[in-house]
């Protein structure tokens, strides 16, 4: 049985995607975290950070939809922060870091599987 060798290019996006995808997941949790517990004064600034962050790069017409995200998942942490809302923030940042791991690991299995096939 013999198996197609998986372009580099592919294999890269397939790191970096699952790297990614990993961390901003882990970073969910943390923010979920962050939200509910005795450091609500942190969670508005970090959540203040974030959308800053997020204003920063919606500058460029690429990446418009990333900022955008980054600046609503900025204000929510900020908000629930302050305690508007912290339950529906609280389970969205948590399903959200469920999805995003869930893809990270997805992504780290196809990168080694096509860095096997490139070996």
């Amino acid at each position: 049985m013999s198996t197609e060798i998986v372009p580099r290019e592919q294999v890269a996006k397939h790191g970096v995607q699952g790297v990614i995808s990993t961390a901003g997941g882990i970073v969910s949790f943390v923010l979920a975290g962050i939200t509910t517990g005795a450091f609500h004064w942190f969670g508005v600034i970090v959540g203040g950070i974030i959308a800053v962050a997020g204003l920063a790069l919606s500058g460029s017409k690429q990446e418009r939809s990333l900022g955008v995200a980054t600046t609503v998942v900025g204000a929510a942490v900020a908000v629930a922060s302050i305690g508007l809302f912290r339950g529906l923030v609280h389970g969205v940042l948590v399903a959200g870091g469920v999805v995003l791991v869930g893809i990270g690991v997805y992504s780290l299995v196809k990168f080694f599987r096509g860095l096997k096939t490139r070996a």
